[in-house]
């Protein structure tokens, strides 16, 4: 649980206590009165205002729109076909927007696929993609093979009725043609298939891009500021909180001389690298844990607890506010009751380095290759205590291997060699960032 602070000011180098009515909130402002106004701006979901206006759950889809024609890619018989919307008037329809690239999309559209058997609905995928570029996906891809999917393809329209930031996006209309719902397709379950289908409701919550608080800064949600603020009464902040729901993934912006960070929903060890990132990056084996509960820095080292449990219950925020940089690291430490630091030491070091000429490798026929780097990132998991140093700029590929090949630093510096580079055992100062 983040524990209390007070709120500071930064110019006039005074402590102001403003008493936050909230479990989970730790706030550390730098100046509450301005004497200017800024004009900072929150991220905005599309509009729509340069075409037809945007529909929101509630509305009825226009006659136009039902009598609208585009052109269908069918699974089925692999062919492309214009047809109206009208075909799926009077049934519950799902419109369900996409890319070949989205792998969410994908498992998405599968899991639709199934759970609509049997049931009088009509799924229909929309993709801005070029016929080109749907058959070309689905002539190498099985993953959706005998889902007899259509999809609008080269789509336009439809997004100008249903702007949205992130896919996959689902628009559910009931048999009235009335919009129910907004969602994303992870949290779709079956009974929520069966329910609409039935009942023509939906229960699945509205997508946390058209939540209230998505595009809100998390400032202005813990001091309970009811519109979006433009920090026009903050010179300067910054802000820890526990996970917040349905937010977005804002990071920085730069507004005049001022630099506002916002870093959602991040693991605490992640805030830590981010603190560092300018002058440090720290591997896996350069973390030295000296507190009991290290679980809760990072899922990777948590017990088997589910993710969703974890990040709910271990992420948190942080967001601010100044000119120039702020210490996030001092603030970090205040706001969470730590002691982070950064410490050099003189190790032994394995030093990986290209031989002459040695830059890459193709692979040849009948042989599995895989990237230097990835031995390396292994290593670090499996042998903390080995410092290894990538000097090599580019990828490298190396004969494949197991882990438990390289009992001793001598195996490894022999299989490097053989293949081509260079292992040289050194002594180096390294970066180690301990954790207490």
């Amino acid at each position: 649980m983040i524990k209390r602070s007070n709120l500071f000011t930064a110019l006039l180098d005074k402590v102001v206590n403003i008493p936050i009515i909230q479990i989970t909130l730790l706030v550390i402002v730098f100046l509450l009165v301005s004497m200017f106004s800024l004009s900072a701006q929150t991220p905005r979901k599309n509009s729509g205002a340069d075409g037809p206006t945007p529909l929101e759950i509630g509305d009825r889809i226009p006659e136009e729109l039902w009598n609208s024609e585009f052109f269908f890619f069918n699974e089925r018989l692999n062919n492309i076909q214009k047809v109206s919307l009208n075909e799926f008037k009077a049934k519950p329809l799902v419109l369900d927007f996409w890319n070949t690239g989205c792998a969410p999309c994908l498992t998405g559209l599968a899991k639709l696929s199934d759970f609509s058997r049997g049931l009088d609905i009509g799924l229909v995928a929309v993709s801005e993609q070029t016929e080109k570029s749907i058959l070309s996906f689905f002539k190498r891809n099985d993953l959706l093979k005998g889902t007899g999917l259509r999809s609008i393809i080269a789509d336009s329209r439809l997004k100008s009725y249903f702007p949205h930031e992130s896919i996959p996006h689902l628009v559910w209309i009931n048999k009235e043609g009335v919009v129910v719902g907004l969602t994303g397709s992870k949290e779709i379950t079956k009974d929520d298939l069966l329910t609409f289908a039935t009942k023509g409701v939906l229960h699945a919550e509205l997508k946390p891009e058209l939540q209230p608080n998505f595009h809100r800064f998390i400032v202005d949600m813990e001091l309970n500021r009811k519109v979006r603020s433009t920090h026009d009464s903050l010179l300067g902040y910054a802000i820890i909180t526990d996970h917040v729901k349905d937010i977005s993934p804002f990071e920085k912006s730069k507004v005049g001389p001022y630099e506002i960070i916002s870093y959602r929903n991040r693991s605490i060890l992640s805030l830590y690298r981010l603190a560092y990132a300018d002058r440090y990056k720290f591997a896996a084996n350069q973390i030295i844990w000296n507190v009991s509960d290290p679980e809760r820095f990072e899922y990777y080292l948590s017990k088997g607890e589910g993710i969703a449990y974890w990040e709910k219950k271990n992420l948190i925020c942080f967001e601010s506010k100044s000119i120039g940089r702020i210490n996030m690291a001092d603030l970090l430490n205040t706001c969470l009751g730590l002691n982070v630091s950064v410490r050099d030491s003189l190790v032994e070091c394995i030093v990986v380095k290209a031989g002459k000429g040695r830059t890459s490798i193709k692979p040849k026929s009948g042989r599995e290759f895989k990237s230097l780097k990835n031995l390396i990132k292994d290593l670090r998991l499996s042998r903390p205590n080995w410092q290894i140093i990538d000097s090599i700029k580019g990828e490298v590929l190396i004969p494949n291997y197991s882990v438990k090949d390289f009992e001793t630093k001598d195996k490894l510096c022999n299989f490097l060699k053989e293949n081509g580079l260079i292992a040289e055992k050194d002594k180096r100062i390294v970066n180690f960032l301990i954790i207490q």
